[in-house]
């Protein structure tokens, strides 16, 4: 039996202390420190989970030979910087998503652990859900036909926060979504926001994709929205697959010509296993950690993700006019 991966949790916001929560569910893994610049939130944290120590310091962390790999789970904007101080000491990392605000970035993280052979991966939690995982294998299976078309529309109303990007908050999950449906990355990106505070952030974002054989995603992103809504659509040319991730039973569902008798289509609900999406993406960087598999990691797949946003990010500046993925 091999030894607990010992683990440092970096940044300990709420959800660094539900990644905190998951991980001391893993027998194979160690919660050796808990790292955040906030004394208060560091503590906080820290007193859910007895002998775990705390640090404000990332170098006190990394000193310590028994981390073998840091989840980084800081704003947006210190992915970059805190990712590279991981991977330079030649830990392995999980940091959340968007890899980096930047593809200059993105890339320098993803050819850091390649160049160390390092597990990079990136909380594109989405990927783990029993319904996307159900979905993809009806795709492949060609339960739906031809697959044409991907839409999303992901609504959240962030009372109490601070202003932030929709597009860069949000729209990881569902252009990480229609790369996965399409195993493939867009050539092109359309995107029109509106913007109203005073960080002239994006609130709501429309965004249409475009893949070389022609096929679309479209997505739609808000921050301040009425109601919250988290849903996407798989369409192919005999039915099509709908996710409402908000639904209390039977997310998944079939919709389409084949689904109905007479008259309107009848949704078909497409049964899935009860799964934590995070346990199972927590526990598959855990074992790839265990095994020393670099290639168990989707730091390529995040590294596309963050082309596809610096491109729609170039087209909403140009007020929505077409933008070549890099």
């Amino acid at each position: 039996m091999t030894d607990p991966v010992g683990v440092a949790l970096v940044g300990a916001g709420p959800w660094g202390a539900t990644l905190a929560r998951t991980l001391s569910r893993i027998s194979e893994t160690r919660l050796r420190w808990i790292c955040d610049i906030d004394l208060e939130r560091r503590m906080r944290v820290a007193a859910a989970h007895p002998g775990t120590a705390v640090a404000g310091s990332l170098d006190e962390v990394l000193a310590d030979p028994e981390v073998g790999a840091a989840i980084v789970a800081v704003d947006s904007p210190n992915h970059h910087s805190v990712g590279l101080r991981v991977l330079a000491a030649n830990r392995h990392l999980l940091v959340e998503k968007p890899l980096a605000l930047s593809v200059a970035d993105a890339t320098a993280l993803h050819d850091a652990a390649r160049a160390r052979r390092r597990v990079l991966t990136v909380g594109h939690l989405l990927l783990h859900h029993p319904a996307v995982t159900r979905a993809r294998d009806l795709v492949a299976a060609g339960a739906l036909g031809d697959l044409l078309g991907f839409e999303s529309v992901r609504a959240v109303n962030p009372a109490g926060r601070k202003p932030q990007s929709a597009w860069w908050t949000l729209a990881p999950h569902d252009v990480s979504l229609a790369i996965h449906f399409f195993d493939a990355v867009p050539v092109m990106v359309s995107a029109v926001a509106g913007r109203r505070d005073p960080g002239d952030h994006d609130y709501v974002v429309y965004a249409t994709l475009r893949f070389t054989d022609g096929r679309l995603a479209h997505v739609h992103v808000a921050r301040g929205a009425a109601a919250a809504e988290r849903r996407f659509s798989v369409i192919g040319s005999r039915r099509s697959l709908v996710f409402d991730e908000l639904a209390s039973h039977h997310p998944l569902r079939f919709t389409g010509v084949e689904t109905a008798a007479a008259g309107a289509p009848t949704p078909e609900i497409v049964p899935i296993d009860i799964v934590e999406p995070l346990s199972v993406q927590c526990r598959h960087f855990i074992s790839c950690v265990s095994r020393e598999d670099p290639s168990g990691g989707n730091g390529g797949h995040a590294l596309a993700v963050v082309r596809v946003l610096e491109a729609g990010a170039r087209s909403m500046e140009a007020g929505g006019a077409p933008v070549e993925v890099a």
